[in-house]
């Protein structure tokens, strides 16, 4: 298997293990609103999609798309670490994943409107927003690091 390859297997699993925790986590109320759920609000207010897809259509097209970045996040990750290779995948996928936070989160999410904007939002939603990038990048690191070791 090639690095990419590795690299977008380990981020589409630590994509789905990030939805999950983002599912459990607000299910069991330890999480607040998550971005999956400001995305799919996003989408209903640009495209109507729960109209046209119903809430379920709705959540599926929100998880297909972080699905979709999620690989391509990853081989973003390898990369990166192609690059760095002295740093420990652990440590340069949380500083990746604390990247995407700073770029996606930060950045781009407030222009296109799906979230209030970090400035905005209460310090724990920000801390949560982090803790899954940060996740997500140490997740997808690892996982991609066993898959180069096969």
């Amino acid at each position: 298997m090639s690095g990419r390859q590795a690299s977008a297997i380990g981020g589409l699993a630590a994509g789905l293990a990030m939805s999950l925790v983002m599912v459990v986590g607000r299910r069991s109320g330890l999480l607040h609103k998550t971005l999956a759920e400001d995305s799919e609000d996003w989408l209903d207010r640009v495209v109507d999609a729960r109209r046209l897809l119903g809430r379920g259509g709705t959540t599926a097209l929100e998880q297909a798309n972080h699905m979709v970045a999620s690989a391509v996040f990853g081989v973003g990750y390898g990369l990166l670490s192609e690059r760095l290779p002295g740093l420990p995948a652990p440590v340069l996928g949380a500083l990746y994943g604390a990247g995407l936070y700073a770029v996606n989160i930060v950045g781009i999410a407030p222009l296109l409107g799906i979230t209030e904007g970090e400035r905005n939002a209460p310090a724990p939603l920000r801390a949560e927003r982090l803790g899954l990038h940060l996740l997500y990048g140490m997740l997808a690191a690892l996982i991609a690091e066993r898959l180069n070791k096969r």
